[in-house]
This record gives C-alpha cells, sequence and structure tokens, in this order.
C-alpha cells in the first residue's frame, strides 16, 4: 500500500474558510498529500466541494458527531486502516505555511503542535513572531501513532472544546511532552463562530459549557486553572511559557 501523508479536519460549513484551508493543505511542500475530511455538518455547499477533490482529498459524512468525535474517526482510520504513522490535525479554519507539516515531521516528537495567529503578522510572506503557550495549540497539530497508542483516544464525553485539555493531561501522564513550535499559522478563531447562525452559536455555547462541566467532573478542577497547570511539572511550564523549541525556521533563514 502506497504511504501518504495525511492530514484531517472536521468539517462543520463554513465553505470559505474550509476552501482556504483544503488549498494550503494541498499545497504542503512534504508531497504525497491526502485529506481525510469527517463532515459534522455540510450544509453550505462544502460537502459537494469536497467530493470533487477525491481522491486527494476524501470524506467520512458524520452529522452532528462534534470535533472529538471526528478526531478519533478520522484517526483511527489513517492509523489502522491506511497504517500510516502519523497525522496531521487541522481545524477548517486555518490557513497553513507550505513547510508547516514538513517541519512539525522533522521534529520528531509524538505531539508537536503550531503556534497559532490570527492578527497582526503577515501571510503567507515573511515569518510572523509566533507565541508560545502553555497549552499546545490543538487547531493544529501532529500526533505519531505512537502517541495515539500509548494515550489512547480523545475523550467523546467532551464534543467541542475541553478534550483537547484532556489529551494534553493524559499525554503528560504516560509520559508524553507536547512540544509547540514556534511555527506561525493563520486561525481564524471566533470569526469562525461568527459566521453561523443564532441557532448553531448557542447549541455550540451550550456544548461547550457542559464540556467544562464534563472536564472538570473528571478532574476536579477547570482546564486552565491554576490547578490544571500544576498537573504538569515545573520544567515542563517553564518550557512551555518560552520558547520551549527554537523556530524551526531559523536554520532557514
Amino acid at each position: 500500500m502506497k504511504q501518504f501523508n495525511w492530514i484531517t479536519i472536521p468539517i462543520y460549513n463554513c465553505l470559505a474558510l474550509t476552501h482556504d484551508a483544503i488549498d494550503s493543505c494541498l499545497a504542503q511542500d512534504i508531497g504525497d498529500i491526502r485529506i481525510l475530511c469527517v463532515l459534522d455538518k455540510a450544509t453550505d455547499g462544502v460537502g459537494p466541494y469536497l467530493r470533487s477533490l477525491h481522491p486527494r482529498v476524501q470524506t467520512i459524512g458524520m452529522p452532528g458527531c462534534g470535533v472529538t468525535k471526528a478526531w478519533n474517526t478520522a484517526l483511527s482510520h489513517i492509523f489502522d486502516f491506511r497504517e500510516a504513522g502519523a497525522a496531521l490535525v487541522v481545524n477548517s479554519d486555518v490557513k497553513l505555511r507550505p513547510d508547516a507539516y514538513r517541519l512539525l515531521m522533522s521534529d520528531g516528537g509524538p505531539f508537536v503542535t503550531c503556534v497559532g495567529t490570527s492578527s497582526g503578522a503577515k501571510f503567507p510572506g515573511g515569518v510572523p513572531s509566533g507565541k508560545t503557550r502553555p497549552h499546545p495549540d490543538f487547531s493544529c497539530f501532529l500526533i505519531r501513532k505512537e502517541c495515539w497508542q500509548k494515550v489512547g483516544q480523545f475523550d467523546e464525553k467532551m464534543r467541542l472544546y475541553t478534550s483537547d485539555g484532556d489529551m494534553h493531561l493524559r499525554m503528560h501522564k504516560a509520559g508524553i511532552e507536547a512540544y509547540c513550535l514556534d511555527l506561525p499559522f493563520w486561525h481564524y478563531a471566533s470569526g469562525t463562530l461568527k459566521q453561523t447562525d443564532e441557532a448553531d452559536r448557542e447549541r455550540i455555547l451550550k456544548i461547550a459549557q457542559d464540556d467544562r462541566l464534563a472536564f472538570f467532573e473528571k478532574w476536579g478542577f477547570d482546564m486552565g486553572s491554576p490547578n490544571y497547570y500544576k498537573q504538569f511539572t515545573p520544567s515542563e511550564q517553564a518550557s512551555a511559557s518560552s520558547d520551549a523549541r527554537p523556530s524551526p525556521l531559523a536554520s532557514e533563514s
């Protein structure tokens, strides 16, 4: 079986932003790209658009699944059925540099993220100054099969928001560090939520509340709270709040 460099994207409408995300993913200079999109909601033309790009873009329809189940479904398919050793997971509202996948792979870590930026940056020209974060940015992350097998799937009791913090804690407890490279990408973030209709926004905000409660019930503290960060070693906190890894762009400048 030919091995491809797999990317997976959970899709919830937003055709214009999805178009930009897909274009930037297909333009990755690592080559041999295949994209697996899980369609949570596809009522604005995004479904036919993605299917028109087959076979480089493949789709799985799972209406109402939520981001967490979309991640689990796609990664299980990529690692188990496609026998890939790694996968890049991105949101449908991001735009990547052409070298993003290659540089994340060259890092060699079992779980590596970029640093998102949504304003004040020149893209794609120039090198925006990234801002490292104490919590990995799960809107663009590379996960290797070894991490997936050791830590397990994302917790689907948290459908949209806090499953990333839960995974971060579980990785740490399993002895896997999550590295954040100073490698910026464009992320529309809250701008995407503004493009949904009022009913969708209310539903999403309700799910977010339920996810926070599910996280608290599991761990006994809120994601992002001081007690959350206390779970990590002082050395990890220090490296996470500074430049934990030198920019992979430095050697290319």
